[in-house]
Parts: C-alpha cells; structure tokens; sequence
C-alpha cells in the first residue's frame, strides 16, 4: 500500500480517537460503568490501529494477516475474565474501529461512513429505551433438590428468586447430591408474591 502519508496518518488517527471515545466513554461507561474495560478497549483499539497502520505501510495487507490479528485477539480474550455478550460485542466494535482506521490506502470518507455505523449502531442498539436494561436478569442457579416436572421447577425457582420466570434451562441434574443447575430468564418488574407459611 506504500509509504504511509502523515497528514493522512493523523487525520485517521484523529477520527479513531473521536470514534474510541464517544464508544467507550460516551456509551459503553455511562451505562455499564466497568472501568477496567474501557481501558481493555481504549488499549484493543489502539494497538490495532498502530499494527494495522504499520503492517499496511510496508507491505499488502492480504487475508491471511487479518486472521491472524484477530486469531492473536481472541487468544488475549479467552484468557481474560468471563465476558457477557454485551462486552464481547464492544471488544469487537472497538477492535474493528482500529483496524479501519488505520488501514492506508482507505478513502476517508469510506473510514467516517463505516465509523458512524459502527458507532451509531451500539449507541440505538445498546440504549435503554430499545432494550430496557434490569428488566429481563439472567440467573445462574443451583438448588438443593432434582425435579423433573417443569413446572415444579417453576415454581420452585419462582419461590426461590422471587420473581415471575421468562425462561428457563436446566443444565444439569444430579440425583445422587439432589441438586440441579439451572440458567433462568426472569421479569424482575414481576415480583411473586410468596405463599404464607412456605421458607423461602
């Protein structure tokens, strides 16, 4: 892609930096308010930005190098605490943002199009009044009693949590320890009124 022109450098780097910060601090902190990610994504996004930049000025970037980034990305990803789904899709904006910024050779216009709809996409999808945040929680449950009935388990979750179920998995029944393991969706907006006389 050749020689790497510095205005056009900075300018790239300037529209990543904008793009990073409006994500990390402007969405992803004022609604989850994780600090050690947003220096995980700030460090993602920049250090692609640099290697991509790089790689990009002194030779083709061909596919095989972008598996290999993100094969090297995800390595540093599943060797760090567990993530939920939310996360994992701003690891992967800001990891994108970088590696299009600092591609050479790249329209800028085509950088602002494709920066706008990443961005614009998590701060409409992610917002609280597309998807309510605390409404819908994700329990991960283990009991003391092996049922098999569905609906006894329903109810017994119920009495147990104390809210109304919007679904549930069981993932694993062990008759001999009388226990089971289960992964529920519950409404906590529902609140179940627990029966008089029943331990909680």
């Amino acid at each position: 892609m050749g020689e790497l022109v510095v205005s056009e450098l900075l300018i790239a780097l300037g529209l990543n930096l904008l793009a990073a910060t409006l994500l990390v601090f402007g969405i992803y902190f004022r609604r989850h308010r994780r600090r050690d990610l947003v220096l995980g994504y700030l460090a993602f996004n920049t250090c692609l930005f640099a290697v991509a930049a790089a790689l990009g000025s002194s030779s083709p970037l061909n596919v095989g190098v972008g598996f290999g980034l993100f094969a090297v990305l995800s390595i540093v990803r599943l060797r760090s605490d567990e993530a939920s789904q939310a996360e994992i899709g701003y690891t992967m904006v800001a990891l994108v943002l970088g590696l299009l910024n600092g591609l050479p050779g790249l329209q800028f216009e085509i950088k602002l199009l494709f920066t706008v709809l990443l961005v614009g996409t998590m701060y409409i999808a992610d917002h609280p009044a597309v998807l309510p945040a605390g409404r819908h929680v994700r329990f991960k449950v283990e009991i003391d009693v092996a049922l098999s009935d569905p609906d006894e388990i329903e109810r017994e979750l119920e009495r147990r949590l104390g809210y109304a179920l919007r679904r549930f998995t069981v993932q694993e029944v062990d008759f001999v320890r009388e226990t089971m393991r289960i992964d529920v969706r519950a409404d906590v907006t529902r609140p179940v009124r627990k029966l008089e006389g029943v331990p909680a």
